[in-house]
């Protein structure tokens, strides 16, 4: 071909379509992944670097979803591993998970759930592939990574759409079923209902559906109307609450409801600190009787 704009032309479609291609297939999660272990003695931790490299590289250059999501739009996502045993290949310890997303018009970003896992074990090799297929366990450990990003994308999803990320919260519930029998996915497992199976069990109850929709109506009514208007999304962030309030009987054991309190609580104060005066000492006490565990917290709203 000698004429130099067909050429042109060609590599300029070439360019658009590999491009293309790249950004309708390119990962949603923009994971933080930190190993360590300050109480076990190793001659040599540099297994700790690996594992931590590899598990971060397995969640991020992996397609979770259909969805074609931007750069800017990753879901951020960390884990911070803490390993408490170390048997040959066998590893104990906790997983501490969050997610967090960005505010609109602003540059803050707001945790959407944290959560404390106390009885994770795996096996791992150093330098071994970590492979993983849906509804097969093929190794304990990336099973685990995979439930907990199933568990961002639907927490991510939920935040911005009305029960948004029901899809991923049935993967989640689909591997504890898989891992039957194994430590660390059965009821009994953890520190009473505060492990796995039921933080499962709990998003994909329909009965904690409106636990459901407190994560949309929280950030989309409330936090994403901060920026351009305080007063107002500090008064739906209330009426949210106040709703929650009405349904406190049916809710107050469930995990969804503790997780929440434990995860806004630092924010639910410096909300509150910009109210008025009355509007402090009301929400202090509506506050500490919502969640008596953080009582003493929600005083701080007064200072």
């Amino acid at each position: 071909m000698r004429n130099p704009i067909a050429k042109f032309i060609i590599l300029l479609t070439v360019i658009v379509l590999f491009f293309g291609t790249e950004h309708a297939s390119a990962q949603e999660i923009k994971s933080t992944v930190q190993v360590v272990a300050p109480r076990v003695t190793m001659t040599d931790k540099q297994i700790l670097n690996t594992l931590q490299t590899a598990a971060q590289q397995f969640i991020n250059t992996r397609k979770w979803t259909d969805e074609n999501i931007a750069l800017q739009e990753k879901i951020d996502v960390s884990l911070f591993i803490e390993i408490t045993a170390i048997n040959n290949n066998e590893f104990q310890g906790t997983l501490q998970f969050q997610v967090v997303r960005p505010v609109f018009n602003s540059t803050y970003k707001t945790t959407v759930f944290q959560f404390n896992d106390e009885d994770v074990s795996f096996v791992y090799r150093e330098f071994e592939n970590l492979d993983y297929q849906e509804n097969m366990n093929m190794n304990d450990f990336t099973t685990l990574l995979a439930y907990y990003v199933n568990l961002a994308i639907g927490l991510d999803f939920d935040s911005y759409a009305e029960l948004g990320g029901t899809a991923y919260y049935a993967k989640a519930q689909s591997i504890v079923a898989m891992m039957t029998n194994k430590p660390g996915w059965n009821q009994a497992d953890g520190k009473g209902i505060r492990n796995r199976f039921y933080l499962a069990e709990n998003l994909n109850n329909n009965r904690f559906k409106e636990l459901r929709m407190l994560n949309y109506n929280y950030h989309r009514r409330g936090m994403d109307l901060f920026a351009e208007n305080p007063d107002q999304a500090r008064k739906n962030i209330t009426e949210i609450l106040k709703t929650l309030k009405e349904s406190q009987a049916l809710f107050q054991n469930s995990l969804l409801q503790k997780t929440f309190f434990s995860t806004k609580w630092p924010e639910l104060v410096e909300i509150y600190k910009g109210a008025t005066v009355p509007e402090k000492t009301a929400m202090a006490k509506f506050l500490s009787d919502m969640d008596p565990t953080n009582s003493q917290r929600y005083e701080k709203i007064k200072a």
